[in-house]
């Protein structure tokens, strides 16, 4: 359970549901995985690609920080120091930390090919943020980056280490509620940008700007949400090939038999 999950919990009671970008994630691909993670809070397993995206993350929280917080030094002297405190959190394989090594190296690369103020218009990383959405019902979470671009619209960035981005195609709820915390902020913003990056592919971006009336929606998106997690009794699974992923997988009997079933016959299409 990563930091931000640990609070979720802390501050989630009978009383005030507090949900967070993640979490409704969870309720919406599978009940009976919120359930396990959520509600009876069973021990999580630590994925490959989670680890790496960890260690990612805060190679590049540490480095936008240092200029950030105005100091000078070159790109590649920061990230290797970046890197160095990354790894007093992190444990890494020589073959993990080779692969992470080069995600900062093209990072640094394509940062060479900005101007040389591109830096200063990063203004916050690792943000942490509080939506009150009811009386009941709050959303809290980080944003990875913000930045202003030099059309002086402010960008939301969220870094994805998945191998594909098929999974991103018209998801912009994340981006979204990112936006909406800005909008909370400062009421007179009528537009923001968002992008999720793709570090494994050489950080490519995804981007959509959003106008205010899709902002404003998210209120009562979390609004819905909310209400009907707190309606929830069944807590049905909803077993796919994604299952394999699932650190509930041994406990989750639909998930387990899907799994069995799709490696013998491959998956059935009804």
């Amino acid at each position: 359970m990563d930091e931000l999950e640990k609070e979720v919990e802390e501050v989630s009671t009978n009383k005030k549901l507090v949900l967070s970008v993640s979490k409704t994630k969870t309720w919406t691909s599978c009940k009976a995985k919120y359930k396990f993670q959520y509600i009876e809070k069973l021990p999580q397993k630590e994925f490959l690609f989670l680890k790496i995206g960890k260690f990612v993350h805060k190679c590049l929280e540490t480095f936008h920080k240092h200029y950030i917080d105005g100091k000078e030094g070159d790109y590649v002297s920061v990230m290797e120091y970046a890197i160095e405190d990354a790894l007093k959190e992190f444990t890494l394989t020589d073959e993990e930390n080779i692969e992470c090594r080069q995600y900062m190296n093209n990072y640094i690369s394509l940062l060479n090919k900005e101007k040389p103020d591109y830096i200063k218009s990063i203004l916050a990383v690792e943000k942490p943020f509080e939506i009150p959405v009811c009386e009941d019902i709050g959303v809290i979470g980080f944003i990875d980056r913000i930045q202003l671009d030099p059309d002086n619209i402010l960008h939301v960035v969220d870094y994805k280490t998945s191998n594909s981005d098929k999974y991103l195609k018209n998801d912009w709820f994340q981006l979204l509620t990112y936006a909406y915390h800005l909008y909370l902020e400062d009421p007179t913003i009528k537009k923001v940008r968002g992008s999720y990056v793709m570090i494994k592919q050489n950080f490519k971006y995804i981007t959509k700007e959003f106008n205010l009336d899709e902002i404003l929606k998210v209120k009562d998106s979390y609004d819905e949400y909310g209400k009907k997690i707190k309606e929830e009794k069944l807590f049905r699974s909803n077993p796919t090939r994604l299952c394999d992923y699932c650190s509930f997988l041994e406990v989750c009997k639909d998930g387990k038999n899907f799994i069995n079933r799709t490696k013998q016959f491959g998956e059935i299409s009804w």
